[in-house]
């Protein structure tokens, strides 16, 4: 397979010490090419919520020509701290192909997050090391690719290139302050614009590093870290006065909810047993930063990265550079404290071991001689590595044969109708069942279908209007936490489908139901794990006659 050879590149890695750097350069594109392979052989990326991302970003692309898209959809261009690449790629869909466009936009942010660990690297080190590059790439299929926050990726790959930035400019002598602040105050907002969450993370590190650096300092006087903390002050003026005018700093539940979750938990005698849930799923996010097919896998995989990790810096091949401690204990303090969601945006507490893996990986320091134990452990590494993009490989091609039954299905589908979509089941965790949370957007951005997409007032730059707007109202849905633990809340999500203004339902694995298909609904086509099927009622029939092609 296109694998094959990645053991063998990667093992250059073990000679860093003694190449050359264009040597060394080229075995770090070589190992990003060799990362990449999973991504471009894939017709369909198996992460949850990305392709409702890509659809927005293809309304937003088209809404002014294609009138049964301006019908149902309205721009929503405000100030948001999460729309960077609703930016860059609703202007990119102009010149590139939407079935090329999704797997660009996720190779794009690997590329960032890639050259964002090794620049940072290189700003705390000194050099470049491809050892380094190699420990990035399980990383970059993280527990957030797969569910797909795009843009948190996108920033949190910004904000290591916005932190090299101003370690690189503090570590010159003399500090050129009146360089470094102007354009870190532009990368700031940068990060902002492209993810709130992102821009936090990057002012609370940037805190962590001067800290770390003080301590390093003789003598140590509190006044300099106080006037250290001021530039950093003064990066954030602009973004944080464009978040309190967002819409989202005014997001109903204040910054969290959790302690009205926790009272109401307490209050129903189920608090105890949250708790623990929430323990295990926290712990679960450590252990699947880098993500594979299974948690057994990818528990497997982590200890024995760790130990190969730990060899080296038992033999002094490896350490951490001293100053970054302070924001490793930070990013432990944000994997145990932050809340599951704040500002109205939700699994902000999965994220933080991705935070954390980049900040270890980009402030290792390798100091390697070549000899002969050493260069068994680096290929280790490179083979560890190597199985997991291969197993990954061969898990995302599983869903070559689903994605060509989803395009013969959607073909019966006519351009420019209602539809709702449900995958039943859906869990995301569920290792037994291949994920479809991907097909329903699908129909909107490659088949002219019209469908709920992500499209919050104040969280989004797109909202939702006119047929489809009054047939969402009509179809109630019960609460995902429901869904998640209640096979028979399909069938009623279903049923009300039946009664509702949508003329169309696509549905995915409907054999997991635990009841049939109510009146009402005919089946059009079926094929694998799909079906589409009309909904004949009085409201439903009235909506497709209003909304065609256009």
């Amino acid at each position: 397979m296109c694998f094959a050879g990645m053991t063998a590149v990667n093992a250059k890695a073990a000679t860093v010490s003694v190449v050359s750097p264009q040597r060394q350069w080229l075995t770090i594109l070589a190992l990003f090419v060799a990362a990449a392979l999973p991504l471009l052989t894939t017709d369909v990326l198996p992460l949850i919520d990305f392709y409702n991302h890509m659809a927005r970003y293809f309304v937003l692309a088209n809404i002014d020509h294609v009138p049964v898209l301006a019908e149902n959809y309205q721009a929503n261009w405000i100030i948001l701290p999460n729309i960077g690449l609703d930016v860059l790629v609703t202007a990119a869909l102009a010149f590139v192909p939407q079935t090329m466009a999704d797997n660009l936009t996720i190779l794009f942010v690997f590329a960032v997050q890639y050259g964002g660990i090794l620049y940072f690297n290189r700003a705390a080190t000194g050099r470049t090391s491809a050892l380094v590059a190699l420990l990035a790439l399980p990383l970059l299929y993280s527990f957030i690719l797969n569910w797909g926050f795009a843009n948190f990726l996108l920033g949190i790959g910004m904000l290591f290139w916005g932190a090299g930035w101003w370690l690189q400019q503090r570590l010159r002598q003399p500090n050129r302050l009146v360089v470094a602040l102007p354009v870190a105050c532009i990368i700031a907002v940068l990060i902002f614009f492209i993810h709130g969450v992102a821009f936090a993370i990057y002012g609370l590190l940037l805190g962590a590093i001067e800290i770390g650096l003080f301590w390093q300092k003789r003598p140590r006087r509190l006044l300099d870290l106080l006037a250290a903390m001021v530039p950093l002050a003064v990066q954030a003026i602009v973004p944080v006065m464009l978040f309190l005018s967002s819409r989202i700093s005014g997001a109903s539940g204040g910054i969290s909810n959790a302690e009205d979750s926790a009272r109401r938990l307490a209050h129903d005698g189920q608090l105890a047993d949250r708790v623990w849930e929430l323990l295990l799923y926290r712990l679960t996010t450590i252990v699947r930063v880098a993500e594979g097919p299974t948690l057994m896998f990818d528990i497997i995989s982590m200890a024995l990265m760790l130990g190969l990790i730990l060899l080296l810096v038992r033999w002094r091949r490896l350490r951490l550079v001293s100053f970054i401690w302070p924001g490793l204990l930070l990013a432990a303090l944000l994997i145990v404290a932050v809340p599951p969601a704040m500002f109205g945006i939700g699994y902000i507490s999965d994220r933080m071991p991705l935070f954390a893996a980049f900040l270890l990986v980009a402030g290792l320091r390798p100091q390697l001689t070549g000899d002969a134990r050493e260069r068994r452990v680096i290929a280790a590494m490179a083979a560890l590595v190597a199985l997991r993009l291969l197993v990954i490989g061969v898990t995302w091609h599983g869903y070559a044969a689903d994605n060509r039954d989803f395009a013969t299905v959607a073909s019966a589908l006519p351009p420019g109708q209602l539809v709702e979509t449900l995958a039943v089941g859906g869990g995301r965790l569920d290792t037994q069942h291949r994920r479809c949370q991907m097909y329903g957007p699908m129909l909107v951005s490659n088949h002219g279908a019209v469908s709920r997409l992500f499209a919050g007032a104040a969280s989004q730059p797109i909202i939702v209007r006119g047929p489809l707007l009054a047939a969402i109202a009509s179809t109630p849905r019960p609460k995902l936490s429901q869904m998640k633990v209640d096979p028979a809340a399909f069938d009623t999500a279903i049923a009300n489908v039946s009664k509702s203004k949508f003329p169309w339902l696509f549905l995915c694995d409907a054999g997991r139901l635990t009841r049939p298909l109510p009146p009402g609904l005919e089946m059009v086509a079926a094929r694998g794990r799909f079906s589409l099927l009309r909904v004949n009622n009085a409201d439903a029939l009235a909506a497709a006659g209003g909304t065609g092609p256009g």
